[in-house]
């Protein structure tokens, strides 16, 4: 059950942390799971740097339904997605496996992280006083700052429910015109959307930014093994580049509301 703190942050932030969500013994279970798939597939190994993928792993889809990825969808998980979307409200997902693995970017390669895609997991069609969902991202690994960890626009939510409520229901069907729209029709955002270049995420990390008398902040998800973030719906997020000489490895789930749940 979250704490009145939590859904205060969840409500001001957009997301929330749940810490310490599954065992550390868990995630790191995880992770040697995901290193023997990347080994057995892609001959990548776990001590050796030079033989890394670029950037991002692929071919992880047989991770989905491995059960060892069970312990992210545990109690303390569906504890908290009853809290904030309604007990009884949201699909229990058939696996929690998907992962995310991102890797510094070799020597002279281009890298496909230098621009900032700022984005959400969901459409905007649903009414703007309810949650669709929600976005459950858990940590395998350690994910410090500026190891590839998800950006996000804290308190962007918001900004999206304010642009929502002003726009024709007929016109929101489509995501990418949407969100095209969205970013440009506000300075602030329009700056944002326009980010480039090697470093833009330690350039914008903890600014502020006033968008229709609402303040969002550029932040980043870092996290130990076995803790949990849970996303609005419409908070907008990025993929980051991972400025360290370690992998980030995450998951990732979108949870389905299967009843249009209250707003906070």
């Amino acid at each position: 059950m979250l704490t009145s703190v939590q859904h205060d942050t969840f409500d001001r932030q957009g997301f929330v942390y749940l810490r310490g969500a599954f065992s550390a013994t868990a995630a790191a279970a995880m992770e040697d799971r995901l290193w023997v798939l990347l080994a057995e597939q892609q001959n990548v190994r776990r001590d050796s740097p030079e033989t890394w993928p670029a950037v991002f792993a692929t071919g992880l889809q047989s991770l989905k339904a491995d059960p060892v990825f069970k312990p992210i969808g545990g109690s303390v998980t569906v504890r908290a997605l009853d809290d904030i979307l309604g007990d009884g409200t949201w699909q229990q997902p058939q696996h929690w496996g998907q992962c995310l693995a991102s890797f510094p970017p070799r020597s002279g390669d281009p890298d496909p992280l230098a621009k900032a895609i700022w984005h959400t997991d969901f459409p905007f069609g649903s009414p703007d006083d309810r949650l669709a969902g929600a976005v459950v991202f858990g940590f395998l690994s350690e994910v410090s700052g500026l190891s590839g960890g998800t950006a996000v626009l804290e308190g962007s939510h918001r900004v999206v429910q304010h642009y929502v409520a002003a726009q024709p229901r007929e016109t929101l069907a489509s995501m990418k015109r949407v969100r095209k729209a969205l970013l440009g029709s506000h300075p602030c955002l329009a700056e944002l959307a326009a980010i480039t270049g090697p470093n833009w995420l330690e350039q914008y990390l903890g600014r502020d930014f006033e968008i229709d008398g609402m303040t969002v902040r550029v932040g980043e998800l870092t996290g130990a093994p076995g803790d949990l973030v849970i996303g609005h719906p419409w908070l907008l997020h990025a993929p980051a580049p991972n400025r360290t000489s370690r992998p980030r490895l995450m998951s990732v789930k979108r949870i389905l509301a299967t009843e249009a749940a209250s707003a906070h």
